[in-house]
């Protein structure tokens, strides 16, 4: 019967059904001239136009979203990669409808229920072992503000951070301050110290080397103002720049002889790289001291070791999240380690083979347009050309308007690249198909 009593199971089912029927019809609420009037208010109000003209109907349904005036688009960027089960998921409408029962519409430090420790309990059990304690909280950004806190406290307070070039970790003020991008940071002070180095280039057999002298120059000239190395294993908004577990092995361990502890970055990377976490997959776990984890998870979480606990009221705060993001959060991880994702055979993995031969075969037949393809599990990117920042956001728009949403990373001073989300729990072979369809055609436009 469940926590409600029968008469809430049928209501639940009754919902259920509506919510099926109402994909079947696709019926839209509004004209084309509705819709783009709804987009032209909500330019206004954010004072700046939306990267798709789309509003959602709400009736989205697998890979697929449709836009309030009826029109289907196949989805690959998932809101930046949050959407791993695609749209109108029966399994996580059920949770989240008996989620929205509850009494709390959002759980806190203070207030909370029992989603609130289901949710860190999941998320431990399936942790590297090493990862002792968790915080909750909304945005990646906001985990990342903690695991800042919680190292620079243990470092007794020094102040710097090292980081990759290329490097994103959040847009709040400290991060923004960390994130290679000078553009997103125009007209904000540096407040602390923030060390780059380069990070893996593939095509470069000295970049290990490189990166391992300019880590040792930093910590013998300012090792001793450092509170940490943070690290995005698989590089996000640089265009899913993976880099091999040889390449990070002798900068974590000469970090551990200095000291400084690893932080690792895996708001993107979690649950995205054919296993739930970047670090278990590259076998670094015993290297690291923090772990932060969001999109994919409704919400997101600072993992830490126990050394780490932070004195009351260092990290805290009103909101840890809504009640329905966390059942939804949980559900999204079970279903991650129970329904064959992960492994060397598993849907992730196979999804990146498929389209790294679909790659390989567009850069054969288009070797001067399709010139770069890279990434891991369910985060595949390309690159038109040298990467034209102009060029790369016109061939979005076209895929757009010919039915197939994808995203962009890179830019600045960097080559931009096509980010595909794939929405491992949704996609079928035939709406791979359809994608690939769109983007060839796209490319010879």
């Amino acid at each position: 019967m469940g926590t409600y009593g029968s008469g809430f199971e049928r209501g639940l089912r009754l919902i259920l059904r509506e919510v099926a029927a109402a994909q079947q019809r696709g019926e839209a609420p509004y004209s084309p001239a509705q819709m783009q009037a709804e987009l032209d208010e909500l330019t206004r109000f954010r004072a700046r136009p939306p990267f798709y003209p789309y509003v959602g109907a709400g009736l989205g349904k697998g890979a697929s979203m449709m836009a309030a005036d009826g029109r289907w688009v196949l989805d690959l960027a998932l809101g930046v990669g949050v959407h791993f089960f695609g749209h109108g998921n029966p399994d996580l409408i059920e949770t989240a409808v008996r989620a929205a029962c509850s009494d709390l519409v959002m759980q806190g430090n203070l207030i909370f229920n029992r989603e609130y420790a289901a949710l860190m309990r999941t998320l431990l059990a399936n942790a590297p072992a090493v990862m002792n304690h968790c915080w909750l909280s909304l945005s990646g950004a906001d985990a990342n503000e903690n695991a800042l806190k919680l190292l620079r406290r243990w470092r007794d307070g020094r102040p710097g951070v090292i980081a990759f070039r290329g490097c994103f970790h959040g847009r709040t003020t400290a991060m923004a301050e960390i994130t290679d991008r000078p553009d997103y940071r125009r007209g904000q002070p540096r407040t602390f110290p923030v060390a780059y180095i380069p990070f893996y280039d593939s095509g470069d057999k000295k970049s290990p080397d490189k990166s391992l002298k300019a880590l040792r120059r930093i910590l013998r000239s300012e090792g001793d103002r450092m509170a940490a190395f943070v690290v995005e294993l698989v590089q996000g908004e640089a265009g899913f720049r993976p880099a091999p577990r040889e390449f990070f092995v002798p900068l974590f361990e000469e970090c551990a002889r200095a000291g400084v502890p690893v932080w690792v970055d895996e708001v993107q990377t979690f649950g995205r790289v054919s296993e739930l976490f970047a670090t278990e997959m590259l076998g670094l776990v015993d290297y690291v001291s923090v772990i932060t984890v969001g999109k994919m998870l409704q919400g997101s979480a600072v993992l830490f070791r126990a050394e780490l606990t932070p004195d009351p009221g260092l990290i805290s705060g009103t909101f840890s999240g809504a009640t329905v993001a966390m059942a939804v959060g949980r559900r999204i991880v079970e279903k991650l380690v129970g329904e064959g994702y992960f492994g060397p055979h598993g849907r992730e993995k196979r999804l990146e083979l498929l389209c790294f031969e679909r790659l390989e075969r567009l850069h054969r037949r288009y070797p001067q347009i399709v010139t770069e393809f890279r990434g891991v599990g369910a985060m595949i990117a390309f690159k038109l050309g040298p990467g034209s920042y102009e060029a790369t956001r016109g061939f979005l728009q076209r895929c757009f308007k010919a039915g197939l949403a994808l995203y962009y990373g890179g830019g600045g001073r960097q080559p931009t690249w096509v980010r595909a989300f794939l929405p491992a729990g949704a996609i079928t072979d035939a709406e791979m198909d359809r994608a690939f369809a769109i983007i060839e055609r796209c490319l010879k436009e």
